[in-house]
């Protein structure tokens, strides 16, 4: 029976299952899961792994690249679905457990987002010498190696697959874009291509490699100070490259894109056409290749064991070296954040002053509205993600995303959490408010002031050089802890500057990797609380890290979002006298940033919402 008429075959007996007890969009996916278990039946394997990824594992996908949720009708920004001939599930973190289960239906399996679990699943579900496959393209070496390494001793067949069945399946896939590569200006960079490639090839050379393989836009982007928009959300042109021991780079990327002057790119870089990777990788023949198996995919290192070349793998240092920032590229952050900060007072004026015109409005409609706010700068280049405007139970999700048709209301007596950014030229911003649609009980106050208190810990810490975000992640947490609360998501992440609103490789979190906080590096703080069905409260300014003058050897954080905090949701009451001074110098920070900038009715209203309220302390 040919695949298409066994295809037709699975769908009918899916259809014919008594449809109306499944919501459309889970009738969808079940027929989905049929057409792709045909496919895994003609190529001869038991169970397919579908990462959320694209082929430079980027978080941040185009269209074309969202196959989980084609397949799955999963939203979120990571996970992974596992596909048998008679079960499925969907392994995702601990910032989608509730929305897995609101968006995937009871019949998918839903599982914590690690090894363990994967595997438990997989023995569970399969025979001894059963054949699992995967999309080499879209997963990074280190992790295909180990799932192969655990097949081989588990009795199980981990193969790649021909091909993706998804790919054979999506017959109405968006076309891939290839935008424009334009340049980005050295006085936001702040170091031209030349320096960095320098700074990049000493390294290279100090482990006595041949070259290093690139295999990420945001990592050519950074290289070379140049941007795209291949994806919506960051501005990145998709392209790899391979960085040579004498400091030459071939940049794989479609030549008739670029629009540079001619001196923008060093003499030393070559563009090569995407096709060359094999060849060149071939001419390394033999050679010590530094090859990052965390950020590479499976597939490329492949290509470089069959070339016989020797592979050092080692956490590629160019992250580290953009982690960084420049000076430049941190004045640029400044400017960026008192832009976005102008478009935010101006929202929240209006939200709070003009209340009765968001009443009964729709999530989306409030992520419109601040939208347009941003959109009113002319150096406004798009959204940095995804807006998030919960309302209610849905803020219990940390990454909602309100959709059209689907979207709450916002209903007095509720509360309602932006978490938003914008990308300009200068830098990347991530901001979150919670704001109260009415006015706040006692409950509701007590809680966000605990996340502000949490937020504040860390915010206002030093800590010594050498410490690494896992160490820094319970310094909130603990505030949290006392109160008998927790989250399930990290505090914080490293954000790029005109490129990825998350970036590495410092994190915060309670498994984040050891790499220690430096000054320069960019980093949100974001605490929070979700009770499903109920609400969600979360805090996120970004910081930057800078030197503790008075204390030689130690760092702090400096605040690089401008933004009030809700002062109609803070019971002061609860505040140290600490705590309540850390307050009223974030507000004075931005008090003295954007009143001198902003109309006279939205200045005057900036001025009461940050007005010191704890006088009693001085």
């Amino acid at each position: 029976m040919g695949q298409c008429r066994l295809a037709r075959v699975f769908v009918s007996r899916i259809r014919s299952q008594n449809p109306s007890r499944l919501p459309r969009r889970w009738r969808c996916v079940m027929e989905r899961y049929a057409l792709v278990r045909t496919v895994m039946a003609a190529q001869g394997f038991d169970a397919f792994v579908l990462p959320r990824s694209d082929a430079w594992l980027n978080e941040d996908l185009a269209p074309a690249d969202e196959r989980l949720l084609w397949l799955t009708g999963f939203t979120g920004s990571v996970g992974l679905a596992v596909l048998t001939q008679k079960r499925a599930a969907l392994l995702v973190d601990g910032r989608y457990t509730e929305q897995a289960r609101l968006e995937c239906g009871k019949d998918v399996d839903r599982l914590p987002l690690n090894d363990a679990s994967l595997y438990e699943w997989l023995r569970g579900q399969l025979p001894p010498g059963a054949r699992i496959a995967c999309d080499a393209r879209l997963h990074n070496a280190d992790e295909y190696a180990r799932w192969q390494d655990w097949a081989m001793q588990s009795g199980f067949d981990w193969c790649d697959s021909a091909g993706n069945p998804v790919d054979e399946c999506w017959h109405d896939r968006p076309a891939s874009v290839a935008s424009p590569i334009v340049e980005w200006g050295v006085e936001y960079a702040g170091a031209c291509a030349e320096d960095k490639i320098e700074r990049l090839t000493a390294t290279l050379q100090e482990v006595h490699c041949t070259a290093m393989w690139l295999p990420a836009p945001d990592m050519l982007a950074w290289l070379l100070n140049v941007r795209g928009q291949d994806i919506a959300i960051s501005p990145l042109p998709f392209s790899c490259g391979l960085l040579h021991g004498e400091g030459a780079v071939d940049w794989f990327v479609d030549a008739d894109r670029l629009q540079l002057s001619s001196e923008w790119l060093p003499a030393t870089v070559t563009v090569r056409s995407p096709q060359d990777i094999s060849s060149r990788i071939r001419k390394l023949e033999g050679q010590q290749i530094w090859f990052d198996r965390r950020t590479g995919t499976a597939a490329v290192y492949r290509q470089f064991e069959q070339a016989g070349c020797r592979i050092h793998d080692a956490h590629n240092p160019l992250l580290l070296h953009r982690a960084c920032k420049q000076p430049g590229e941190l004045r640029g952050n400044r400017q960026a954040h008192v832009i976005d900060g102008l478009a935010l007072c101006r929202f929240l004026y209006e939200f709070y002053n003009r209340c009765d015109r968001f009443k009964g409005q729709s999530e989306l409609a409030v992520s419109e509205s601040l939208e347009r706010w941003r959109r009113q700068h002319p150096d406004y280049r798009g959204i940095s993600f995804d807006t998030i405007a919960a309302t209610g139970a849905n803020a219990a999700q940390p990454h909602y995303l309100p959709k059209p048709g689907h979207a709450a209301r916002i209903k007095t007596g509720q509360l309602l959490l932006i978490d938003s950014g914008g990308q300009y030229p200068q830098g990347t911003t991530d901001v979150t408010r919670v704001l109260p649609c009415g006015t706040a009980n006692a409950r509701q106050r007590f809680l966000y002031t605990t996340v502000l208190r949490a937020h504040i810990a860390l915010a206002g810490c030093i800590f010594p050089k050498g410490t690494s975000g896992q160490q820094l992640d319970s310094i909130a947490r603990q505030v949290m802890w006392r109160e008998g609360l927790d989250y399930a998501t990290g505090t914080g992440h490293g954000v790029g500057s005109y490129l990825n609103v998350h970036e590495g490789p410092h994190r915060i979190a309670p498994h984040a990797s050891p790499v220690a906080l430096q000054v320069g590096m960019v980093t949100s703080i974001e605490p929070g609380v979700y009770l499903p069905g109920d609400l969600g409260i979360r805090i996120e300014n970004l910081y930057e890290v800078i030197e503790d003058h008075q204390h030689p050897g130690f760092f702090g954080f400096r605040s690089l979002t401008l933004a009030p905090l809700s002062n109609e949701l803070i019971e002061h009451s609860l505040l140290s006298e600490t705590e309540a001074l850390w307050v009223d110098h974030y507000h004075s920070m931005v008090r003295t940033a954007l009143v001198p900038l902003l109309e006279t009715e939205v200045a005057t209203w900036l001025l009461q919402q940050t007005a010191p309220n704890n006088l009693q302390f001085f």
